[in-house]
């Protein structure tokens, strides 16, 4: 048996603080969300923020510290993570184009839930036993 312990977080330290900054990001354009008025362009350039920190912080990260049956599982994640930020880029040029109260209701909603799901897997990776 190897010297991997089965109660040890999924992440190396290192990933798991990228993983919590990135949560992080979710928290805080979910806050700007909740707010009476939403800034559109502040919401757009927000979630272009998110997906270069994605892009550039966590599908860089070293795979090598993980134990090997775990990174198939998050990478699996992270396709998921990758493809919910482009639905939300989407979603955030629909809802710059809304211009129906019920429309950008609907919108805003969308973004929401689409933060609350990267927010899960964020989770997901931050708490899964090995």
């Amino acid at each position: 048996m190897d010297d991997f312990n089965l109660r040890s977080p999924m992440l190396p330290p290192l990933h798991t603080q990228i993983y919590q900054e990135f949560r992080l990001s979710l928290e805080e354009l979910k806050d700007v969300l909740s707010q009476d008025t939403v800034d559109r362009s502040h919401l757009k350039s927000s979630v272009a923020k998110l997906q270069d920190f994605f892009q550039n912080q966590i599908l860089t990260l070293d795979s090598s510290p993980l134990h090997p049956h775990l990174v198939q599982q998050t990478q699996a994640v992270q396709v998921e993570m990758d493809k919910q930020l482009k639905l939300l880029s989407l979603d955030g040029m629909f809802l710059q184009a809304a211009k129906q109260p019920a429309t950008v209701a609907q919108r805003l909603q969308q973004v929401s839930d689409r933060l609350l799901l990267l927010t899960r897997y964020c989770d997901h990776l931050l708490t899964s036993p090995t």
